[in-house]
């Protein structure tokens, strides 16, 4: 195989753990951010997302430490009482895999971004044969190195803290994700996979901006159709997937058989759990109101 990619990824939880910063134009740079909120006398906040600031010197007791210019290491598993891995076309072609792990990846040095995520599928199946990289047993399915950035999917406009955030993770080094096959047939997935900063628990989306966590729960959805949820956002246009803070659409689309066979659209449907490293370490994506003339607070 000559070109190098990945099945769609579960590390939607890439943006869980961090506290972000929207605008609700993405007017000004820096409101929506990887970080930390950390407790400092005289700090800036009144609150221990850094969201409020604080108006009386005694409620000056938070300071945002933003991550730009470092690096966070985390990582991820398929939450152990979910369902399979499952990435469908909507021709009805499917891979399922039974595991999945995720002992690389970074947070950073960027403001927004995530990279050099890798993912460790095994125990994959399709089209009636195990599934794996060239070189690799059978069964297993490595992704090459992916990233992303953060931005809105939903805008709230009453209260852009209450936004719900996503992120996306595209080929590192190219368009494709991933390339395996299934007994003789070979798969090649492109474009990129988007997820909320969050998680359905007790069948509510609950969202994870503006919390410092250490670990959390992320949810790859997948609608009938191989329809991809959510598929519409505004990145944060900084130029690591995508360079304009425009409204598009993402999905993954995935190719089954040699080419000419045509590119699918395609979805993938995962639980991961996802921890910080070290799991004693918490993040933050923050998203507060910006610019202190509209009575914002992030700076």
């Amino acid at each position: 195989m000559k070109r190098t990619s990945i099945i769609g990824l579960c590390l939607a939880a890439v943006c869980a753990m961090f506290a972000i910063g929207a605008t609700s134009a993405f007017a000004v740079e820096g409101s929506l951010e990887f970080g930390k909120c950390v407790a400092k006398a005289g700090g800036k906040f009144s609150n221990a997302g850094c969201t409020k600031l604080a108006t009386k010197p005694e409620n000056e007791k938070d300071e945002w430490e933003p991550l730009e210019g470092k690096v966070f290491p985390f990582t991820s598993a398929k939450k152990a009482t979910t369902g399979n891995a499952v990435l469908e076309s909507k021709g009805g072609n499917s891979v399922s895999c039974t595991g999945l792990k995720q002992t690389k990846g970074e947070y950073g040095p960027g403001k927004d971004e995530v990279k050099n995520v890798v993912g460790e599928f095994s125990g994959c199946e399709g089209l009636s044969a195990k599934c794996s990289n060239e070189g690799k047993a059978a069964g297993l399915v490595n992704t090459t190195k992916l990233h992303g950035e953060l931005g809105v999917v939903t805008r709230l406009a009453t209260n852009e803290e209450k936004n719900t955030d996503g992120s996306d993770l595209r080929g590192q080094a190219g368009e494709f994700l991933a390339e395996f096959s299934c007994g003789p047939v070979p798969i090649l997935t492109r474009a990129g996979i988007l997820t909320k900063v969050g998680a359905v628990v007790n069948g509510v989306f609950k969202s994870n901006t503006n919390k410092m966590l250490s670990k959390s729960t992320v949810e790859f959805k997948a609608a009938p159709g191989a329809i991809q949820e959510p598929e519409v956002w505004e990145p944060q246009g900084t130029g690591v997937t995508h360079t304009s803070k425009a409204k598009v659409t993402e999905h993954l689309e995935a190719e089954f058989g040699a080419p000419p066979a045509p590119f699918e659209q395609s979805s993938e449907s995962l639980v991961v759990e996802q921890k910080s490293l070290p799991t004693t370490a918490k993040i933050e994506v923050r998203q507060c109101k910006q610019g202190a003339k509209a009575g914002g607070a992030c700076p």
